[in-house]
């Protein structure tokens, strides 16, 4: 079989709930090996200042739940907004999935929700850990891209997914995406405002995707996804 005809049968179980090699089911793994969950080990927001006095703020131990909740969107309801261009694939997806026959695993939350340790230094002081928490009403879109290739030739079993980029854009503002903290400290309904700024809640996506870029991640996400994908091929 050709690459090309490779690449149409699994452009067609991208879309497909049943299949193995669903959107859906290529981004969860709950031994962490996917997409979701995924956890961020540390996003550094920055320094400001509060009534003149100077901040620290970094966020430790992100964990997010819910990107895998996602399926390919489709122009006027019908049309996939998948590209193929030789073996390679690009996809644009959203997120939360609606779409009929997927049932969502009990673990995956409808919207993007993410927790983790807020760490605080405040005038030169670090204060005691806090808590994070982060909801993420609706992703607009969310692009993938991978290559899909015979290893060899004929022979679906060895079929190799590589995934070369991942991203996720949702809109920023409007009150899509909403962040609460805890903090034993005067200043914390401050620092809450603070973090919900769409400058501040920029600075957080744009962490989520240089971890979603990470060479490590790709590569871990491509061996799910190979071995979903054999696994779907085996029944054709």
């Amino acid at each position: 079989m050709s690459d090309s005809q490779l690449v149409q049968l699994l452009e067609n179980m991208l879309l497909t709930p049943a299949s193995d090699f669903y959107l859906s089911s290529i981004l969860y793994n709950p031994d962490g090996s996917a997409l979701d969950p995924l956890t961020i080990a540390e996003v550094d927001l920055g320094s400001f200042t509060i009534e003149k006095i100077p901040i620290d703020i970094v966020i430790k131990k992100l964990n997010i739940l819910g990107l895998s909740n996602s399926q390919v969107k489709l122009d006027n309801g019908t049309d996939p907004e998948i590209v193929v261009d030789g073996s390679t694939v690009t996809f644009h997806g959203k997120q939360p999935n609606t779409q009929d026959g997927y049932q969502r695993p009990p673990a995956v939350p409808n919207q993007i929700q993410a927790s983790g340790e807020l760490h605080v230094n405040l005038n030169h002081i670090d204060m005691p850990p806090g808590t994070f928490s982060l909801t993420i009403n609706h992703v607009d879109d969310l692009t993938g891209v991978f290559s899909a290739t015979e290893a060899v030739d004929g022979q679906l079993d060895t079929a190799v997914v590589n995934f070369s980029a991942l991203s996720v854009n949702p809109v920023v503002g409007n009150g899509n995406i909403t962040i609460d903290i805890d903090l034993a400290t005067v200043f914390k309904a401050t620092i809450n405002q603070l973090l919900n700024e769409d400058a501040n809640q920029t600075k957080l996506i744009a962490a989520l995707n240089g971890q979603l870029s990470n060479p490590n991640l790709l590569a871990s996400l491509s061996q799910v996804a190979t071995t979903e994908a054999r696994k779907a091929l085996a029944t054709i």
